[in-house]
């Protein structure tokens, strides 16, 4: 094997594992993705958005109620390389609140037919609670 074909291969080895997202990028990126305020008790969000996450594709991972955490992840499949997707959940101010903020993460950066988790959970959220919310 040529000396340019090794560059090659491990060049594009690097670029490959640099594109890559683990469950633990989209807990580190708390803070940065969609959220939304919910006129609704935690414990009500809570059920609510565990319910949604196990009637999609979608494979729950974790759910810690204390932590207000659920850690999700789709697979493999013919046309992604997968997904990782956190979803924080916490009750704000001393009013019945509770505020949503949904992580969405490819596994691999290139994947343009990903599914876009923010919109999806928030889209089936919103149709569940029926209720107006603040962005």
């Amino acid at each position: 094997m040529s000396t340019f074909i090794k560059m090659a291969v491990v060049a594009a080895a690097f670029l490959l594992i640099q594109g890559c997202a683990t469950m633990a990028d989209s807990i580190a990126a708390k803070g940065t993705g969609q959220y939304r305020v919910y006129d609704k008790s935690f414990d009500e969000v809570w059920v609510a958005v565990i319910d949604i996450v196990t009637g999609t594709k979608l494979s729950l991972v974790t759910k810690n109620k204390q932590a207000g955490q659920i850690l999700a992840q789709q697979g493999v499949s013919a046309f992604s390389y997968g997904e990782n997707v956190a979803i924080f959940i916490e009750s704000i101010g001393a009013e019945v609140r509770t505020r949503v903020e949904v992580v969405s993460k490819k596994a691999m950066s290139t994947n343009v037919f990903a599914t876009n988790w923010e919109t999806h959970i928030f889209e089936k959220l919103d149709l569940k609670l029926k209720q107006n919310i603040t962005k």
